[in-house]
C-alpha cells in the first residue's frame, strides 16, 4: 500500500520519570517515506554535506526480504533503487557521491556491500572465507579509502573487513575461549582507534573489542549484570574520544529486556541504569551531547539525553519506534525507524528541529 506525504508535528517538552527529565525546547517532525511494500522498515541512517539518507528492507518473510534506500531531497524522500542485496543492517554517508551500505542474502546466507557514486549503486563482495558464511552488521567509513564492516562468520569468532578503495580484506579477530560471537556495532575517531562490541551466542556474554591499527584486542566488556545466569548483550558503540567511549545493550530476553549503558575513561567502564524496560537502539553525539534512543517493552519510542551525571528523559516521536539515527548539517537530529506492529509495519522518519 502507497503511504501519504503526510507529516505529523509534536512539540518537545519535558517528559517526567524515574530517569528525571532534561530541557527539550523544538519538536519533531514525522514523515513517511515512499513505498508500495505490505511492510516495511528502516534500521540506519546517515548525512552528510547537505543530503540525508536512510536504509532498510520491504517484506515481513525474512527469506524474501529486499534492499530499500531512501534519499531525502527538495522533492522530499525518495527512493534510491538497488538490485536488492538482502535487508540493509547499515549504511554510511561521505559524500553525496560516496555511500556506502551493507546487506545478507536470505537465499545465500552471506552478506556483501553496495556503493553509490552519485549516479549509480555498485555491489561489491566482500573478502570470502573459505567454508564460512559472512555477515556484515554494522558499517564505519572515515574516507572513500578507509571503510570498516564488522558482523559474524557463523563459526569460532565474529567478523571484521576494511575497504582500502580497491577490495575488501578480511581482519582477524580473536578466537575467544567462549566460542563464536557476532558483532554487531563498530564505530571510532580514527582509523586506529575503533571499537566494536557485540554477543557470544553460547554464553549469552557480552563482547568488546579494540582496534589500535594493528590488531584486534578483545576489552573486558561492562558487566551489568554479574549473575551468568542474566543473558546480557552490546548493541551499540559511541565512540568520541580514546577515553570518552560510550557502549549500549541489555540484559534478559525477549519482553524482559532491561536496556543499560557503560562509559569508558580510558581505563575501565562505569554502568549506567537506565531505569527503564526495553531494548537500546542508537547511541548519537548532537553538539556536546550523547542522546540515545530505545524502543521500550509495549513498542513506545524512548528518547534519553546524558546530562552529565545520569541519562534524563525528553519526549520522544510519538509514533516513529527510531531504530538508527544521524545528525544533519543544520543540527537537526533525523531518526528513522517504522510505525505499526506485526505484519504490518509502515517506514517513517522523525525529524528533531529546536
Amino acid at each position: 500500500m502507497r503511504r501519504t506525504a503526510a507529516t505529523l508535528v509534536a512539540t518537545a517538552g519535558l517528559l517526567a520519570g524515574s530517569v528525571g527529565q532534561a530541557a527539550a525546547v523544538g519538536s519533531w517532525a514525522e514523515e513517511p517515506v515512499p513505498t508500495t511494500a505490505e511492510t516495511a522498515k528502516l534500521t540506519a541512517a546517515g548525512s552528510a554535506r547537505g543530503e540525508s539518507w536512510a536504509f532498510g528492507y520491504n517484506g515481513g518473510n525474512p527469506k524474501i526480504q529486499t534492499s530499500a534506500v531512501y534519499r531525502k531531497g527538495e522533492q522530499g524522500w525518495q527512493e534510491v533503487p538497488l538490485d536488492s542485496i538482502g535487508p540493509l543492517g547499515d549504511g554510511a554517508v561521505l559524500a553525496p557521491n560516496d555511500v556506502w551500505t551493507i546487506g545478507m542474502s536470505a537465499k545465500t546466507g552471506s552478506g556483501s556491500s553496495a556503493h553509490w557514486d552519485g549516479q549509480k549503486w555498485t555491489r561489491i563482495g566482500l573478502d570470502p572465507l573459505p567454508g564460512k558464511y559472512v555477515r556484515p552488521l554494522a558499517l564505519k567509513a572515515f574516507a572513500s579509502d578507509d571503510v570498516w564492516t564488522v558482523g559474524q562468520t557463523y563459526s569460532t569468532r565474529g567478523l571484521a573487513q576494511h575497504w582500502d578503495g580497491a577490495a575488501w580484506t578480511d581482519v582477524p579477530v580473536p578466537v575467544l575461549e567462549n566460542g563464536g560471537y557476532s558483532l554487531v556495532d563498530v564505530d571510532g575517531v580514527a582509523t586506529d582507534d575503533l571499537w566494536s562490541v557485540g554477543s557470544v551466542p553460547s554464553t549469552s556474554r557480552s563482547v568488546a573489542l579494540h582496534w589500535d591499527g594493528a590488531t584486534w584486542a578483545e576489552v573486558p566488556a561492562p558487566d551489568f549484570d554479574p549473575n551468568p545466569d542474566v543473558p546480557e548483550a552490546l548493541t551499540n558503540v559511541l565512540a568520541l574520544a580514546a577515553d570518552d567511549v560510550w557502549v549500549g545493550g541489555h540484559t534478559g530476553e525477549s519482553q524482559q529486556k532491561v536496556p543499560y549503558t557503560a562509559h569508558w575513561d580510558g581505563t575501565g567502564w562505569e554502568v549506567f541504569n537506565l531505569h527503564e524496560s526495553g531494548h537500546v537502539t542508537d547511541l548519537i553525539q548532537v553538539g556536546d551531547q550523547v542522546q540515545l534512543f530505545a524502543i521500550g517493552p509495549n513498542l513506545e519510542p524512548l528518547w534519553r539525553i546524558w546530562e552529565g551525571s545520569s541519562w534524563q528523559g525528553a519526549l520522544a516521536p510519538p509514533s516513529v519506534r527510531v531504530e538508527g539515527a544521524a545528525v544533519q548539517d543544520d543540527g537537526a537530529v533525523l531518526g528513522v525507524g517504522y510505525t505499526g506492529s506485526g505484519d504490518a509495519l509502515e517506514p517513517y522518519t522523525a525529524t528533531y528541529h529546536e
